[in-house]
């Protein structure tokens, strides 16, 4: 009797050691796979992610993200920022084009004052966040002046979720530099849910495991109210200005000609480069190729080629 509960108790520490084994060399695959996404942004593994991935994975994420797929990251080249920062919306707004807490709104989870100060519209009538064209240059242009103050894409991020007010208050009560993982388990800051978040749709999103959703959940986001001719392409803040290039002419000004595979695309008043790329599927290269276009600059009326991928 003795020697059958000492070999139910052996068998039960050898289950739970096999276990912790298991999940020791499950969590030890995740960090080399997170490792090894690393390229500008570190994605440090935290066994907080483990729960944030499994409530990813049972989510139908908008299909937001795949519509302006392709303008997000044109945005994100030009910049010469991190592609992962595509995922960024997720942690910020659950990739929601009509998302609102609080002062925050919109794709990118804009603060109004931010917005105000790169050049958006925000008043009764009209809100320039819930664009995603619009806030995600917007946003970016932030993004990269926070960069451009700290020089660490997590102090940027931290910053942009919370405020650089928050960050500075956060760096000075830890007397130090604390590693990432430190602003969430400390609770140095009111969000740093946007920690795991971002780290998990990134790991999510580059083994194509986000599950969209077939139809946006969303409305339809409002477009940008069109302004004068020469700042329809700029959007200025008091720290920062973004230029598109002088336009450029086609080869011919006449429409050209469809066929088989091909449509043309007459172009409106308030349309951008990167919006018809998205609403095709397309992206903004293939567009300059087809077209001969030396640069984004397009013209109202204008009629562009766009052909079937």
């Amino acid at each position: 009797m003795k020697f059958k509960a000492l070999l139910i108790l052996w068998s039960f520490f050898f289950c739970l050691a096999a276990n912790n084994c298991c999940v020791s060399s499950g969590s030890d695959e995740m960090a080399k796979e997170l490792k090894s996404m690393e390229k500008d942004i570190p994605l440090p593994y935290h066994d907080a992610l483990d729960k944030t991935m499994e409530q990813l994975a049972d989510k139908n994420l908008p299909e937001t993200f795949t519509r302006y797929q392709a303008f997000v990251d044109t945005a994100l080249v030009q910049r010469g920022m991190p592609l992962e920062l595509r995922f960024l919306p997720y942690a910020l707004s659950g990739m929601k084009a009509d998302y609102q807490n609080g002062d925050r709104c919109g794709y990118w989870a804009l603060p109004s004052l931010v917005g105000m100060h790169y050049g958006l519209q925000i008043d009764e009538s009209h809100d320039e966040r819930l664009s995603v064209e619009a806030s995600t240059l917007a946003a970016l242009n932030y993004l990269n002046d926070l960069y451009n103050k700290y020089n660490d894409w997590w102090y940027s991020i931290l910053a942009y979720a919370n405020s650089p007010t928050s960050l500075s208050h956060a760096l000075i009560h830890q007397g130090g530099e604390p590693e990432l993982w430190d602003f969430y388990e400390q609770d140095l800051m009111p969000d740093t849910d946007v920690i795991p978040d971002f780290i998990a749709c990134v790991y999510q999103g580059k083994q194509d495991k986000l599950n969209f959703t077939a139809k946006a959940i969303e409305p339809d986001v409002i477009k940008p109210k069109p302004t004068a001719a020469d700042q329809s392409q700029n959007i200025e803040g008091q720290n920062t200005k973004v230029e598109m290039p002088v336009q450029q002419k086609t080869t011919s000004n006449t429409a050209p000609s469809t066929s088989p595979g091909v449509k043309n695309y007459k172009i409106k008043k308030g349309d951008t480069l990167w919006g018809i790329a998205a609403k095709h599927h397309v992206t903004v290269d293939d567009l300059m190729k087809w077209n001969h276009l030396k640069n984004d600059t397009i013209r109202e009326g204008q009629t562009l080629i766009i052909k079937k991928k």
